[in-house]
């Protein structure tokens, strides 16, 4: 395999994957998606101490500093049962940190659909999947994931579209970055063969954050709709209700309070 960035850098593994410490680069989902390209197999993690063009939905761009942030990007190549559901696997990622925050901290963390875990309402993570396609089959996956571990982490992310928290404000002091990797590599390994199961969608269900409150809708052209949020359906589309009873599932979008 072939891939300039990673000559000389040796991998440590953990929970079945190999992760490669970068001190720095601009970002890793595209280091990432540069490897499948290149060959790489599943399992492979690229951590960066610093990001500085890190990318999330609707092309906003972010640095992430040392220390203050926790920004990785997993490899994954979907097997021939995992193409039926790939719309899941941001929500293994979202799932996977959301339990490591209840478990390991205390902390009881919701999942914003389709792609933010939440600390007391507000955003301590965002997670951008990007798909590398040979026809209709997904033949890899970028998951990325930046967490905010200090308060400085989304300083540079200003103007914030939705209100950031880290996990420095709720715990009062800061995580070391590799001890919250190798725990969310950890709970992905385990989350993984349960994907394609009812359990899987009844756990990030229990997790969703909003169920039953009253939403508001922005599509990327920036127009906004107002429903209550039901749930989580089994294809993970979001199921809404409007004002006159009326179900409507969605699959791309964003969410908000509607009193936000």
């Amino acid at each position: 395999m072939e891939f300039q960035i990673l000559e000389n850098i040796k991998p440590v593994k953990t929970a079945g994957f190999k992760v490669y410490t970068l001190a720095e680069t601009a970002s890793t989902n595209t280091d990432v998606l540069n490897l499948a390209k290149a060959g790489a197999p599943d399992s492979i993690v690229v951590y960066a101490k610093k990001q500085t063009q890190g990318r999330g939905r609707m092309n906003r761009v972010w640095e992430s500093k040392p220390e203050q942030s926790l920004a990785f990007t997993i490899l994954l190549r979907p097997s021939k049962d995992e193409q039926a559901f790939l719309f899941r696997f941001t929500a293994l990622a979202a799932l996977a940190l959301a339990e490591v925050l209840d478990e390991n901290y205390g902390l009881a963390a919701k999942l914003k659909w389709p792609n933010d875990v939440l600390l007391n309402g507000a955003k301590v993570c965002g997670i951008l999947t990007e798909t590398l396609w040979q026809g209709t089959c997904a033949e890899a996956l970028a998951i990325g994931m930046g967490v905010n571990l200090g308060k400085q982490a989304y300083e540079s992310a200003k103007p914030l579209r939705y209100q950031a928290i880290s996990l420095e404000e709720v715990t009062g002091q800061l995580v070391p970055p590799l001890v919250l990797l190798e725990a969310i590599l950890k709970r992905v390994s385990q989350l993984r063969p349960q994907m394609g199961s009812i359990e899987f969608i009844q756990k990030w269900n229990g997790k969703l954050a909003f169920k039953g409150e009253k939403v508001k809708t922005i599509n990327e052209k920036g127009e906004t709709e107002s429903f209550r949020l039901i749930g989580i359906q089994d294809d993970a589309a979001l199921l809404l209700e409007d004002a006159h009873g009326k179900l409507r599932q969605l699959y791309s979008s964003e969410i908000s309070l509607s009193s936000s």
